[in-house]
């Protein structure tokens, strides 16, 4: 391993010493590989973050002009914290106009890597050039793609595991908006592979079906929805539906901004409402919500001498066979609630409740670690939230209770110490008998149950070009977990440091390491033991003309326990061309990746298709090759279209179950038609 780490790292200094001169960062490229990646680390479960990786995409399709923005059109940046967006805002009214993406160094806490990350999502139109703005657009997405290696599932003769489908999947979605009326609406469609289409068990087409309908004015009735919408309130610990990002790079943007209510469009089939809801605004200031929900969702169902329930929620969406359409729709989720959310100058004060039941009734196997986990038919949610700041001190936080008597609590403060200068801490506390189904706060766990622990970031900029970041995460939890047969505390340390000579190249170190306890096979019993993960990266990212970029990583990770030590290493080139007599661009990677197994594995996001995203974790050893066009056919058709293949060089299968590929090879192929009219 020493040898291989050697030769990898010189070949690739050697490399890209002559690309020190570059001049301009894959900015918009980068800026969506920090915020999904570092997601996908932090999640036990497989989301779908169509509908981020979309906000962030029309950001860059759609700059915000920064001289007319509000606070809360700079939320939606991600990238900005509070007391960021208010120096911002104090500087725009002592200075005027901002005319150049240069000028946002000159704010107290805009570094140059900070305004590198955001300058794909912002423009500098003077304020009195009116902005020519369509009555209304619509958008049509035609999408396939294709698995050429055969699954297990393709060729079972077990009747009840056999695909129903052929290894082709198929997406659809629409988009109408209009500005004039502020109407939107939409549906998304989406048959996975292996599922059947316009046969068997969905005659009527594809697997799963989204629409959605909203409503936006300026009067009483501020918003209305109908059909698919996601809630987001406060800091996420009783109502967030949807994704979040939790720790990450951005080690002082954590506190949650207000969204409110939205159109659902992702296909993800189970974090979202179904229904109706309505937003009025009866004074000035004042935001009265209403909602409520019923849909069907994935379980598994088991049945004693009285009655049925539910042992398992699924959340995969697929119906591929006989076995997984067993599990189709069998929970009945019903919902309904509200909020009130209070504006004034510089603070927000939010009430919300939410309650919810299911039928039948929810009750997982009562193992010791599930003894607090939650049973029953019914369950609410109140929580209070707010926000507020005080000079250069930003408070925020929530507190809720479940029906249980659980109570869940998040406390936080971002102080912007000097100029150059922000620390963040989160104290966050889940009782281990807290139930919250749509809860998604910042935290160690995928759900916000059993934890207590101190969070504590730093964003430093020390000299104009370099930025020093870091967070130490101290947590525990009380009472046993899945994965671990007794109570036991952990912690987690992340650094990084980013040189941005200019906004055409950066490169940064990063250094991660995080210590918990899980269970190790006994002969006996499992028992938890202390593992440590470790991970280095070094990245670059330029642009050494006009046309061309090039991204590069060498990661290393490693895994140790009482028994057990591994290591593993990846490495990849990205070139990323634009052609310029003819409207096509491309993009391709070339990786190589060595692990021990899979506890020493490394994810790594991949350019995809638009609104399309690809984040696999990298392990065993193999090697990982995809391509990437875009061609505007014409001002209304963009066609795009993907290869990727992974070729591993010590197994002779991937996969496991139904999913079990012969072979050593996994190719597939996307294309996707996209309309504007």
């Amino acid at each position: 391993m020493r040898l291989i780490f050697k030769i990898i790292l010189s070949v690739f200094l050697l490399m890209h010493l002559g690309s020190l001169w570059a001049q301009k960062t894959a900015n918009e490229q980068d800026l969506i590989e920090r915020v999904i990646e570092t997601i996908v680390e932090q999640e036990e479960e497989n989301p779908d973050y169509t509908n981020l990786l979309e906000e962030i995409t029309d950001l860059i399709q759609n700059p915000l002009n920064i001289n007319i923005a509000n606070a809360s059109d700079l939320q939606k940046l991600y990238l900005l914290n509070q007391n960021q967006i208010d120096q911002l805002l104090k500087y725009r009214e002592e200075n005027g106009e901002i005319f150049s993406i240069y000028e946002l160094q000159l704010i107290s806490g805009f570094s140059m890597e900070l305004v590198r990350n955001i300058s794909p999502m912002l423009s500098f139109k003077p304020t009195f050039k009116p902005k020519a703005i369509k009555a209304s657009q619509q958008m049509l997405l035609l999408r396939t793609e294709h698995n050429f290696e055969k699954e297990l599932g393709y060729k079972t003769s077990n009747e009840k595991s056999k695909y129903l489908g052929d290894p082709w999947k198929y997406y659809t979605r629409f988009q109408h908006q209009s500005s004039k009326t502020g109407v939107s609406f939409g549906f998304t469609a989406e048959n996975d592979k292996g599922e059947p289409f316009f046969k068997h068990k969905n005659p009527n087409g594809f697997d799963y079906y989204s629409a959605h309908i909203q409503k936006k004015s300026d009067g009483f009735f501020k918003q209305i929805n109908l059909g698919d919408y996601q809630v987001k309130i406060g800091q996420g610990v009783s109502l967030w539906s949807g994704i979040s990002s939790k720790k990450s790079s951005f080690t002082t943007q954590n506190a949650r901004k207000y969204q409110g209510i939205k159109s659902y469009k992702s296909t993800d089939e189970n974090r979202f409402f179904r229904g109706a809801s309505i937003v009025l605004a009866p004074i000035k200031n004042i935001n009265l919500a209403a909602f409520g929900s019923v849909k069907k969702i994935d379980a598994n169902i088991k049945t004693d001498t009285i009655s049925s329930f539910v042992s398992s929620i699924v959340n995969t969406g697929l119906h591929r066979n006989q076995n997984e359409f067993h599990k189709k729709d069998a929970l009945e989720e019903t919902a309904f609630g509200g909020y009130l959310l209070w504006n004034l100058k510089n603070t927000e004060l939010g009430i919300a409740y939410l309650q919810y039941s299911f039928s039948p009734e929810i009750n997982f196997d009562k193992k010791a670690y599930s003894y607090y986990n939650f049973a029953g038919k019914s369950n609410f949610n109140l929580n209070l939230n707010y926000q507020t700041q005080i000079d250069n001190i930003h408070l925020f936080g929530e507190i809720a209770q479940s029906k249980s008597g659980g109570i869940g609590i998040l406390q936080g403060v971002n102080i912007q110490v000097h100029p150059q200068l922000n620390v963040e801490s989160i104290y966050r506390k889940y009782d281990k008998n807290y139930h919250a189904h749509f809860s998604n706060a910042f935290s160690e766990q995928s759900r916000n149950q059993n934890e207590e622990g101190l969070y504590l970031g730093i964003n430093f900029h020390p000299f104009p070009k370099w930025t020093i970041k870091a967070y130490y995460d101290q947590f525990k939890f009380p009472w046993l977990r899945y994965s671990s047969n007794a109570p036991n505390s952990g912690h987690e340390y992340f650094s990084q440091i980013e040189y941005t000579k200019n906004e055409k190249l950066s490169v940064y170190f990063r250094y991660k390491q995080e210590n918990k306890s899980d269970n190790i096979d006994a002969e006996f019993i499992n028992t938890p033991v202390e593992f440590e993960k470790t991970q280095y990266r070094l990245h670059l990212s330029a642009k050494p003309a006009n046309n061309w970029e090039i991204r590069n990583r060498i990661e290393f990770s490693r895994y140790k326990q009482v028994k057990q030590k591994e290591n593993g290493f990846l490495i990849y080139q990205d070139i990323i061309y634009k052609f310029t007599l003819i409207p096509l661009n491309v993009s391709l990677r070339y990786a190589l990746f060595d692990t021990d197994s899979y506890d020493t594995r490394i994810y790594a996001y991949e350019n995809d298709i638009l609104y399309a995203y690809s984040v696999p974790a990298y392990y065993n050893k193999g090697s990982r090759f995809y391509f990437n066009l875009n061609y505007k056919i014409s001002n209304k058709i963009t066609l795009y279209a993907r290869y990727a293949q992974t070729k591993y060089s010590d197994t002779e299968s991937i996969g496991s179950g139904t999913s079990l590929i012969d072979g050593d090879t996994k190719s597939e192929i996307k294309v996707q038609l996209k309309f504007r009219f």
